[in-house]
């Protein structure tokens, strides 16, 4: 996946908070793997919440400490955390500087109103023609209305959060070979 210009990628952590408490579907063990894959493979990652600025995250890794590699990594590195601490927010996202977009813990219709603002910019991917990634929370309505010629992956197994990434970095490589030949 080499190109001089590199893949742009959005991790979209659907809620900040549910009422006072954080929200239980977004959490460093599902935010970490995918957050790695793109990283790996060199692609700009940037964090989003729909306030922006910190990511309330259950649990606190600080009182539960997970043994998961990846989880460590993200713990140990500096800028991963910077991210975290430091989100865009959803009115500060501008679609044309993604490749694509990846939803984790996203709860409701994507076609419907969204006071969050999540379910808009899922549709402005879609739209313009850009892949989007859905890890959901609780009571997803993804009927396909609307999605015109984007590609929605939607998950919610085990791996599903690593494959829907890789998936997405796949389908960024074929648009851009498409693109070159077009």
């Amino acid at each position: 996946m080499d190109h001089p210009t590199p893949i742009r990628l959005l991790i979209i952590m659907s809620a900040n908070v549910v009422g006072e408490a954080p929200n239980v579907e977004i959490s460093i063990e599902r935010i970490a793997p995918v957050y790695y894959i793109f990283k790996d493979v060199k692609a700009d990652v940037v964090l989003a919440t729909p306030t922006g600025g910190y990511a309330a995250l259950a649990p606190d890794l600080r009182q539960f400490p997970s043994e998961e590699r990846c989880v460590q990594r993200f713990l140990s590195d500096r800028d991963a955390r910077d991210d975290l601490a430091d989100t865009l927010s959803l009115e500060q996202i501008v679609i044309d500087d993604f490749d694509a977009a990846f939803c984790i813990g996203f709860s409701g219709s994507i076609w419907g109103a969204d006071d969050l603002g999540v379910a808009p910019v899922i549709r402005a991917f879609l739209g313009d023609r850009k892949p989007v990634a859905i890890i959901p929370g609780r009571g997803l309505d993804i009927a396909a209305e609307g999605a015109g010629g984007g590609l929605l992956v939607v998950g919610d197994g085990g791996q599903s959060a690593a494959l829907a990434a890789l998936a997405l970095l796949n389908v960024i490589e074929l648009r851009r070979q498409f693109a070159t030949t077009a």
